[in-house]
């Protein structure tokens, strides 16, 4: 897993420099909203590090190290001028998901729904929602299931030159599907979340991010405790030109990190870990002619990783 890590952080360097060599000056195309999609999938592999279980061996989880994937699709409709809607859907899913897997996180999935007023050429600021289920404990002891969330917020963007800032904020809540009063998924959380995408050239991107959250693990039934995420992450994309029988193609590469914990003031009792992903693959979209567009006028919002921040609950449990 560290070398596919070293191997992929080398690609990224390598297509950053050369894309940002071609790079020249350029104009911000300014158009009205349109009709716009994007579709994507990707496969990658985690690892964990900073693995501690407190007194009570909550956290012992039987791998690692794992691969995992995800697929995602967004659709943004114009409703006039200014406004739009947009409807999402996502998800990911782990090695882990094919066994037995005591503490290891098996799959996530989402969807949701963006309406924003937006200004092209200056930004956009809109309300979202969203529900879906996770399951971070594949031990099949009847002990856990998946959890059910849902998440409401505000978000805003601001466009400047070749430059987005987005930022969201809102509340997540989760309870089990089997109806268990013991809620050991992520629950009764606020969050917020800053991305940043820098574009070298109307086909490539830089995109930073960073995020917090801050809610509830277990209870009622056991003693509820405080649990925070805090995540980071990084991607790259652009375009490769002129591919036999396939043409253009939009192609990434990322890596996500997240710390998960639920004792934030050294409780010895505590539990908390870091899982770190790295992940490369393409994607597909219309409505706008460049990446640079098709973030000014498409369907270019998306959601925090609810269900991934969700699941942990079970494996800190």
């Amino acid at each position: 897993m560290k070398k596919l890590a070293a191997t992929s952080a080398v690609a990224f360097a390598l297509a950053v420099s050369a894309n940002s060599a071609r790079a020249a000056d350029y104009d911000v195309q300014i158009q009205q909203l349109v009709v716009s999609g994007v579709v994507e999938s990707w496969i990658g592999g985690s690892f964990l590090s900073n693995i501690e279980n407190g007194d009570e061996d909550n956290l012992q989880p039987d791998h690692d190290s794992y691969f995992t994937s995800g697929q995602a699709g967004r659709l943004s409709l114009p409703l006039g001028d200014m406004m739009s809607l947009q409807m999402d859907a996502s998800n990911e899913i782990a090695s882990n998901a094919f066994g037995d897997a005591d503490d290891d996180f098996a799959y996530a999935f989402d969807f949701g729904l963006h309406l924003s007023a937006r200004d092209p050429s200056r930004g956009l600021f809109g309300v979202f929602g969203a529900f879906g289920g996770a399951r971070g404990d594949q031990s099949n002891d009847g002990a856990t299931d998946r959890q059910n969330f849902w998440a409401v917020g505000g978000e805003a963007q601001y466009y400047a030159d070749a430059t987005t800032f987005y930022v969201q904020g809102g509340y997540l809540d989760s309870e089990p599907d089997d109806g268990d009063a013991d809620q050991d998924g992520l629950h009764d959380a606020f969050f917020v979340r800053g991305v940043a995408r820098w574009f070298m050239s109307p086909d490539s991107r830089l995109q930073g991010e960073v995020a917090y959250a801050d809610g509830s693990q277990d209870g009622p039934e056991n003693d509820v405790e405080d649990m925070e995420v805090i995540q980071w992450g990084v991607r790259y994309d652009t375009v490769i030109s002129g591919l036999p029988v396939i043409g253009d193609s939009a192609v990434f590469v990322g890596y996500r990190g997240i710390h998960f914990d639920n004792g934030c003031c050294g409780e010895d009792d505590a539990s908390r870990f870091t899982e770190h992903t790295i992940m490369a693959g393409f994607s597909y979209h219309f409505g706008g002619q460049t990446l640079l567009e098709f973030d000014r006028v498409g369907a270019t919002l998306d959601m925090p990783n609810f269900g991934r921040w969700v699941a942990a609950g079970d494996q800190i449990d």
